[in-house]
């Protein structure tokens, strides 16, 4: 879970280099910062 305006974006873009995808935007409580769910592939 990222916020996506952490660091102005920032974190979100790192994230997105190391191969995660959004893949869902929740909102855990009205007074909190709207969350992404991220995920990557993992290959073995």
């Amino acid at each position: 879970m990222v916020n996506p305006a952490a660091g102005d974006g920032k974190v979100l873009a790192l994230y997105e280099s190391w191969g995660y995808s959004a893949v869902n935007e929740v909102q855990p409580s009205p007074d909190a910062p709207p969350l992404v769910a991220m995920i990557r592939t993992c290959l073995v």
